[in-house]
């Protein structure tokens, strides 16, 4: 399927200015209104609680608005829809309704229409960003300031001893969890906000967006999310090394890659780990519900780990059913009952081996557009390994630092080992994105094909 690409540039720069990306065709840009819609849809993802029926929150309805205006929007221009990453979430929801047909619970399908309502969100986003390619700084520049608001509060409730307004429970202890519900959720939110700023270089000025890091790095650590703060120290290296791929290619790529790789070796086996989180378990609260509980925490993941092993192997080939983790551990019984926090091993236990293969596919999807957003592609390299004279490439035009991009993917990967970041809002709207970024590039690699020779047609009487 096919679809349009705006008539006008972007406005990321004096770059974009100069050298606008050509389009396939004229596109009514995105009106006011529509342009609010998709603002306001961004800006409310931290707003989860309170929490309705089928896991739904305030900031469905903002998203809801933004896909109607959207596809009104696009219809009436006559584009053709994209639905990235179909195949691998159409295998996810066809292995989970087997799965609730075999365990004869269709009240679980509800997880389906949660799994499909998110495909539609980033399909929303990448067909918008494709069409209208300013949308692109207003999907960053939105996501850069609500990380900014939502952080200051956290951190502005902390210090001033409001547990309501940074989201404190007695459940948590000192975690903070803002309006997500979920400490793990709000770390994680934090830490994609802090790698959108590094992509998208907003704001503009170093120091103020050395402040903003500093901002989320301060309100990541106080939700106390191990899950989420690995995921940032490994998606930090990843982004370096494919960085560095970009600018100096393979070779200084892999030399980095291996330099970082011997230090965190060293720096893993070198230091007593176990004496240091005594030490932070003693410490503060901060501390002590954050690195200090890591021992404890890892511990609750194996036994998790383990659980959800033998219940896949105990169990059909087809899963127990979407979101029945928890009520199979139940059933054994097993001596730790709880979900499986873990993506990889709940899509096995809940869906079986076809939920298995969708997620491969899911992923494998996932990474072959990173690959081009983030890599030489995006930065201008034509396929002869020659870029073009002063210019940027496409996404970065649009995105002025996209292997950051790459390093978020790199950092929900390592979060999915903690938990279940599928059903996270903002994963999705980051998915929107990249593949919006990348039928961009589609669109500019068409837009460069020279167009085929037509030849004279024979004159007849004449060899």
């Amino acid at each position: 399927m096919t679809t349009t690409a705006a008539a006008a540039p972007t406005t990321t720069g004096r770059a974009a200015a100069s050298a606008p990306l050509p389009a396939r065709r004229t596109v009514v840009p995105a009106s006011r209104s529509v342009r609010l819609l998709i603002a306001a849809a961004i800006a409310c993802m931290p707003v989860l609680t309170p929490t309705g029926p089928g896991n739904t929150s305030p900031a469905d309805l903002p998203i809801l608005l933004a896909m109607g205006g959207v596809l009104l929007w696009l219809s009436s221009n006559g584009v053709r829809l994209h639905v990235p990453y179909a195949a691998g979430m159409w295998l996810l929801v066809l292995a989970g309704a087997v799965a609730a047909l075999a365990s004869r619970d269709l009240l679980s399908t509800t997880v389906l229409g949660q799994d499909l309502f998110l495909l539609l969100w980033a399909a929303t986003i990448a067909n918008a960003v494709r069409a209208d390619h300013s949308l692109v700084r207003l999907v960053c520049v939105t996501w850069c300031w609500s990380g900014i608001v939502s952080a200051g509060l956290l951190v502005a409730g902390r210090l001033a001893g409001i547990p309501w307004l940074a989201g404190q429970t007695t459940r948590d202890g000192s975690r903070s969890a803002l309006t997500f519900g979920d400490p793990n959720l709000a770390g994680n939110y934090f830490v994609t906000c802090l790698f959108v700023v590094l992509a998208s270089r907003h704001p503009r000025r170093r120091l103020a967006r050395a402040a903003t890091v500093l901002l989320l790095v301060v309100a990541t650590v106080l939700t106390g999310s191990n899950g989420a703060m690995l995921g940032m120290v490994v998606g930090l290296g990843v982004g370096v090394v494919v960085g560095s791929w970009r600018s100096h290619g393979a070779i200084a790529a892999t030399g980095l890659a291996c330099v970082l790789a011997g230090a965190a070796g060293v720096v893993v086996t070198s230091v007593d780990w176990g004496s240091v989180q005594a030490s932070a378990a003693a410490g503060g609260p901060v501390l002590h519900d954050s690195f200090g509980r890591g021992d404890s925490s890892s511990q609750d993941r194996q036994v998790l780990f383990s659980e959800g092993v033998r219940l896949f192997w105990d169990g059909t080939l087809v899963g127990v059913g979407p979101g029945r983790t928890k009520e199979a551990l139940a059933s054994i019984p097993a001596p730790y009952v709880k979900e499986a926090h873990n993506d990889y091993v709940a899509t096995l236990v809940e869906l079986g081996l076809i939920g298995g293969v969708g997620l491969v596919v899911l992923l494998a999807s996932v990474a072959a557009r990173l690959a081009r957003v983030a890599g030489r592609r995006g930065r201008g390299v034509a396929e002869g390994g020659r870029g073009r004279s002063g210019d940027p490439g496409p996404v970065t035009r649009l995105v002025p630092s996209p292997h950051f991009l790459a390093a978020l993917g790199a950092a929900f990967l390592m979060s999915g080992l903690f938990y279940e970041v599928l059903h996270f809002r903002h994963l999705w709207a980051v998915l929107g994105l990249v593949a919006g970024l990348d039928l961009i590039l589609a669109d500019v690699a068409e837009s460069r094909r020279p167009a085929p020779e037509v030849l004279p047609a024979p004159v007849p009487g004449r060899r």
